[in-house]
């Protein structure tokens, strides 16, 4: 079996006249994508990767790199000139897809398992090794010379985007782990347990370097099962809402489904057997993936990309999301709307607390979502495993563009086994 990957960048020239806000530096690094596709092996899909030997599934892993560079100039002469590097904007994405034959077998998509835990591992580190990328262009200076300076300093940030995307490629070369996972199991024909086999190719082609010892905290997800007895389960859906009117939304069929459930927990950490099950154009559910994941109870929080992040910055990742309406949005300086609210499922009511940010998108980097916004609200409770209840994710654009003028997914608690929330006063 082998892993597909895809490599690609954006570039958008800035020519400010004075020194922007925004960090020097700025690295947003979105929630991986997951999808899995099944097809008939006697008639695959043209866009399905090819097969080798004797795989029955691939899976296709997009690492995805948009490159906003911006620059400032200083003029000398009719046709020289001085260009700044002053701003530079890396947003992230995975992207993995799981081709599975119909009916396939439980070592295959076990063995697939495993290839999709090797990508997402790799891309628990992509946020450093796209800061490393970009950090040593930032106050670069350019000499530039021409009939026309803009277009020249153009090509230079073109040049940039593109060595900048190049590192960071080069960086993430998955491809070596994932070739030796493939030998280590045999193409998924040895009997070798997938967790056992992803642990050691990741030791032999990817070594944590040693790290200093420093002061653990509390993990937040331990601490979102800590209060809950093993046999506690959340399940949640997604789906889309339809504009069936100028101001009413419509719920739409479900698009998937993901299940947690406490199996252990101790003072080290807890296990979860985890589940995510697309569905049918209908909103059926199709044959899950299924999964164990371990949290630890402490971990390092200086290696966390969100710890150091604003609340606002945290709730454009922060829990499984139903779409991915938040590329391209700017960072969010202002007031955080915040309150309480009563959430019913199945019967039982449910104390929340609630908040509720607006983002703007970067125009400059796309401009089809010029004058847009996306506003994203969550509902939490800490009486729910995981702590999440509802959220919602709303993009409203001016009408007569080619996108939707309005559009929203939603995530939602759908049902919960072995405990009871807290109801609301």
């Amino acid at each position: 079996m082998r892993v597909w990957l895809m490599f690609m960048f954006m570039l958008v020239v800035g020519v400010p006249s004075v020194q922007s806000e925004q960090p020097q530096v700025e690295i947003v690094k979105m929630p991986a994508q997951l999808d899995t596709r099944y097809f008939d092996p006697e008639r695959p899909p043209r866009d399905r990767p090819p097969l080798t030997g004797p795989e029955e599934a691939v899976s296709a892993g997009d690492f995805l790199s948009d490159a906003s560079v911006s620059g400032q100039v200083l003029q000398i002469d009719a046709t020289h000139a001085k260009g700044t590097i002053n701003r530079i904007k890396v947003t992230l994405q995975l992207n993995i897809t799981t081709w599975l034959p119909n009916n396939p077998r439980k070592r295959t998509v076990e063995h697939e398992e495993g290839h999709r835990q090797i990508l997402e591992y790799y891309y628990r580190n992509a946020e450093v090794i796209a800061r490393r990328s970009a950090e040593p262009y930032f106050g670069k200076t350019i000499d530039l010379s021409g009939a026309d300076l803009r277009n020249a300093l153009s090509a230079a940030i073109d040049k940039i985007a593109e060595e900048i995307t190049n590192e960071y490629k080069r960086q993430m070369s998955v491809e070596t782990t994932q070739d030796r996972y493939d030998a280590i199991t045999e193409h998924s024909q040895k009997e070798i347990p997938v967790p056992d086999a992803v642990a050691q190719a990741l030791k032999e082609t990817y070594p944590e370097p040693a790290k200093p010892a420093v002061a653990l905290v509390d993990h937040p997800a331990y601490l979102a099962w800590k209060n809950f007895a093993p046999g506690a389960k959340v399940v949640y859906a997604a789906r889309y809402w339809n504009l069936a009117g100028p101001t009413n939304f419509m719920a739409g069929p479900i698009t998937s489904r993901k299940a947690y459930q406490l199996r252990v927990i101790n003072a080290d950490g807890v296990r979860l057997w985890f589940s995510q099950a697309p569905t049918d154009r209908y909103g059926r559910p199709m044959p899950p993936n299924e999964w164990e994941e371990t949290i630890a109870a402490k971990y390092d929080s200086t290696v966390d990309p969100l710890a150091n992040q604003s609340r606002s910055a945290q709730l454009l990742t922060i829990f499984h999301q139903a779409g991915n309406l938040a590329m391209g949005v700017q960072p969010h300086t202002g007031q955080i709307e915040a309150g309480e609210d009563t959430i019913e499922v199945n019967g039982a009511r449910i104390a929340t607390h609630w908040e509720s940010v607006t983002y703007e998108y970067d125009a400059s980097m796309w401009p089809t979502f010029k004058n847009c916004r996306l506003v994203i609200k969550l509902w939490t409770s800490d009486a729910v495993p995981t702590g999440l209840v509802r959220k919602t994710e709303e993009r409203t654009c001016p009408p007569g563009r080619d996108q939707l003028a309005r559009v929203m997914v939603e995530t939602y608690l759908q049902s919960f086994e072995g405990f009871t929330p807290v109801a609301s006063k």
